[in-house]
C-alpha cells in the first residue's frame, strides 16, 4: 500500500512537470515554446516550409497557420513566407473575380504585417513601406485604404528620410497624388510631399549619379507633379511667404523656396525674387547674383539690374562669364541709359576677359554705329560706320558662327560709308588710314559706298 502510494505521487509530480513545460510560444516569449507544444510547434514549422520551398501554398498554409499562432516568434520568416502566400492567393482572387475572398486575404495580409511589428519593432519602417505599397497595388480604388496606404508610407519615409528605399518613395509620393486627385488633400500638402521626395532624391542621386532607376524615378515624379494640377504659383506661394517671414535668414528654406519657385516656372513672382535676394545676402555668389541681375533685366529694373551685374562681375573668377557678363551690361548702358562710352569699357573689358568670343566686337560695333554726328565734318560723322563694321569683322573672324548676325550688320552698315566725291573733297581716297580721335580712338581704313 506504502508502495502504490509513492508510485502515485511520482507519476504525479512527472504529470504536474509535463504540463508546466508544456507552454506555447506565444504564451512564455519562446520562440517555439516548450514542452509538447514546442514539439508541435518544430514539427508544423518544418512541414510548412516544406511545402512552401515546393510552392505548394495551399498544403503548407493549414500548417504555417498553426506556427504563426503558437509560436510567433520562431523565425522572422514566417512572416515573410506568409506575406508571399497571401499575396499569391489575392491575386488568385483578382485573377478569378472574387472581391470577397480577395479582400479577406488582404485583410489577413496586413494581420500578418502587423504581428510582425509586434514581435519585431526594429522592422516597423520597413514592414509599413510594405503594408503601403501592397495597400496601393491591391486597393487604390478604396479612398480609406488609400489614406491607410499614405499614412503608413509617409511613416515609413519620414523614418528613413533621405535613405528612403526606392520603394517607399513611390508609394508615398504616388498615394499623395491619388489622393489630390479624388480631393482628399490639398494643394500644400502635395507640394510639401514632393519638396520632401525630391530633396531625398537629389541626395541619393548625388551619392549614386550612375543610378539610372533614381534619375529616372525623379523625372518621372517631377512629370507627375507638373501634370497634377497642384504645382500652382499661388499654392506655391502661399506656402512658402510665411516661410520666409518666419526664417529670412535661413538658408536652407531660402534655397528651398528658391529651388521649388524656380522649378515651376514661378520666377516672375515677387516672393521669387525676395527669396533669391535673401539667399544672395546669405551666401552671396556671381552666378547667384547674374541670376538676380537677369531677373531685374526682364522686369525692366535696369538700375537694379546694373548693380547685381557689377557684383557678379566683381565676384566671377570664370573669364569666360565674365565676359558674357560684360557684353549684357554693355547691352543695357547702351541701350537703355544711351551711355556709349560706359558701354565701350564694359566691351573693351570682355575682350580682355575672353579674347577668342566675337561677342564683345558685336557690342563695340553696335556702340561705334549708334554714335551720332561725330566730329566736326561729314567725314568723320561717316567714320563711325568704318569703325563699327571693323568690329563686326573682328567679330566673324573670331567665331565664323556669328556669320548670320555679323554680315547683316556689315551690310546695314557699309550703306552709311561715304561717296567717293566725299572722301575726294576732304583729300583721301580709298584704302588711306584713318584715325577716329575722342573716346573711339582707333585707327581704320577708308571705305567708300559702293
Amino acid at each position: 500500500m506504502k508502495a502504490l502510494k509513492i508510485t502515485f505521487t511520482i507519476a504525479l509530480i512527472f504529470s504536474t512537470a509535463l504540463t508546466g513545460l508544456a507552454q506555447k510560444g506565444v504564451d512564455d516569449g519562446s520562440k517555439f515554446g516548450h514542452g509538447e507544444d514546442s514539439i508541435r510547434c518544430v514539427r508544423n514549422y518544418s512541414l510548412y516550409r516544406e511545402y512552401f520551398k515546393q510552392k505548394n501554398y495551399p498544403d503548407a498554409c493549414p500548417y504555417w497557420r498553426v506556427v504563426y499562432k503558437e509560436c510567433p516568434r520562431a523565425t522572422k520568416s514566417i512572416y515573410m513566407n506568409g506575406a508571399a502566400m497571401y499575396k499569391f492567393r489575392i491575386i488568385q482572387a483578382e485573377n478569378s473575380n472574387n472581391t470577397e475572398i480577395k479582400n479577406l486575404n488582404i485583410d489577413t495580409l496586413m494581420q500578418v504585417y502587423d504581428q510582425r511589428i509586434k514581435y519585431y519593432p526594429k522592422d516597423k519602417a520597413k514592414v509599413l513601406g510594405y503594408k503601403a505599397n501592397d495597400l496601393l497595388r491591391f486597393k487604390k480604388d478604396d479612398i480609406e485604404e488609400l489614406k491607410n496606404a499614405n499614412k503608413y508610407s509617409k511613416e515609413s519615409f519620414d523614418y528613413y528620410n533621405l535613405k528612403a528605399p526606392k520603394s517607399v518613395i513611390v508609394s508615398f509620393i504616388t498615394t499623395t497624388l491619388l489622393l489630390f486627385d479624388k480631393n482628399e488633400i490639398t494643394e500644400n500638402e502635395v507640394v510639401e510631399n514632393y519638396a520632401k521626395t525630391m530633396e531625398v532624391l537629389n541626395k541619393q542621386i548625388e551619392d549614386k549619379p550612375d543610378d539610372e532607376d533614381l534619375t529616372n524615378m525623379q523625372e518621372t515624379i517631377s512629370s507627375q507633379f507638373a501634370n497634377s494640377g497642384a504645382a500652382s504659383c499661388e499654392s506655391l506661394i502661399k506656402l512658402f511667404t510665411p516661410q520666409l517671414k518666419e526664417s529670412p535668414d535661413d538658408i536652407d528654406v531660402l534655397k528651398k523656396i528658391s529651388y521649388w519657385l524656380n522649378q515651376t516656372g514661378c520666377t516672375d513672382s515677387d516672393l521669387y525674387m525676395n527669396a533669391t535676394i535673401a539667399l544672395n545676402k546669405v551666401e552671396p555668389s556671381p552666378t547667384l547674383a547674374y541670376h538676380i541681375a537677369k531677373l531685374y533685366n526682364t522686369r525692366g529694373q535696369y538700375k537694379d539690374a546694373v548693380k547685381f551685374y557689377e557684383q557678379a562681375i566683381e565676384g566671377e573668377q570664370d573669364e569666360t562669364a565674365k565676359a558674357s557678363y560684360l557684353v549684357e551690361l554693355g547691352y543695357i548702358v547702351q541701350s537703355e541709359y544711351g551711355d556709349l562710352k560706359l558701354a565701350k569699357k564694359y566691351a573693351l573689358e570682355a575682350i580682355k576677359a575672353n579674347p577668342n568670343s566675337g561677342q564683345p566686337h558685336i557690342l563695340l560695333g553696335n556702340v561705334y554705329a549708334a554714335v551720332k554726328d561725330f566730329g566736326e565734318d561729314e567725314l568723320a560723322h561717316k567714320s563711325v560706320f568704318w569703325a563699327a563694321v571693323d568690329q563686326y569683322k573682328l567679330a566673324l573672324k573670331k567665331e565664323p558662327e556669328l556669320a548670320n548676325v555679323t554680315n547683316k550688320k556689315i551690310q546695314a552698315y557699309s550703306q552709311y560709308f561715304p561717296d567717293t566725291e566725299t572722301v575726294f573733297f576732304y583729300g583721301f581716297k580709298a584704302g588711306d588710314k584713318y584715325h577716329i580721335g575722342s573716346w573711339i580712338n582707333t585707327d581704320t581704313k577708308i571705305r567708300t559706298r559702293k
